[in-house]
């Protein structure tokens, strides 16, 4: 989708496709169009530029805020320029076709990997926060009272918080999918290219899919069962 000179592009997750997101950036890039800007949605912008032939790489930054540029030291000394980031932890960077990657053995990248994991799963959270706040709302009785007149709010509110809740469990079952069907994922910390083409995006999707219904029809078993709503 292009507007005004910009163009859009949802995206595959970086978290779990991130060497299949940079060669897709490649490709944008070399029809002319440059990672600009990643929002929360998870869409890409991209801006116009002159078509280039370059490596790209998106890259999970684990450490602490105030050492940033430091690690964006280590990325210029290697050739790589950063493009944009995302919340201070993912960045994407492009050098010349043949650039070394920045990894150097497999430890560090499987650390980087296991860092990335823990950061997701500890922001979930952030979900289930909010899941339990509407929990409390819906259980108090003059506000449940109150929504209950006005119907399609209640339900909304219900739904909400059985998915916010859920988030925890759903993001904790797809790492440890991802990690059992991509085991060996960081022997190819110098080869991203080859480890993209083993990576099947729409068989994933269908497969999440359906943890993510399994687990949900057990949290609404559940809920019913101690009636939580």
């Amino acid at each position: 989708m292009i507007i005004k000179e910009k163009k859009y592009v949802i995206s595959k997750g970086l978290a779990f496709y991130a060497e299949m997101e940079s060669q897709r950036l490649e490709k944008e890039l070399a029809n002319g169009w440059l990672m600009d800007k990643i929002n929360w949605l998870g869409f890409y912008r991209l801006k116009k530029v002159k078509p280039e032939e370059a490596q790209i790489v998106i890259d999970f930054y684990p450490g602490k805020k105030n050492e940033i540029d430091e690690y964006l030291d280590i990325y210029e000394a290697a050739g790589w320029e950063k493009v944009t980031s995302y919340r201070n932890r993912y960045f994407v960077f492009k050098s010349d076709v043949g650039t070394e990657a920045v990894y150097t053995d497999e430890e560090s990248y499987a650390s980087r990997l296991k860092k990335e994991k823990l950061w997701m799963i500890l922001n979930s959270f952030y979900f289930f926060i909010f899941g339990l706040i509407g929990l409390l709302l819906i259980k108090l009785p003059n506000i449940k009272e109150w929504l209950l007149e006005v119907k399609p709010l209640y339900f909304i509110l219900v739904m909400v918080t059985e998915l916010s809740l859920m988030v925890p469990l759903i993001v904790t079952a797809l790492m440890l999918y991802y990690k059992v069907i991509y085991a060996k994922r960081q022997t190819y910390y110098k080869e991203p290219k080859s480890y993209a083409k083993k990576q099947h995006f729409f068989i994933d999707l269908i497969l999440a899919g359906l943890i993510g219904a399994f687990l949900g029809g057990i949290i609404g078993f559940l809920s019913g069962y101690f009636e939580l709503f």
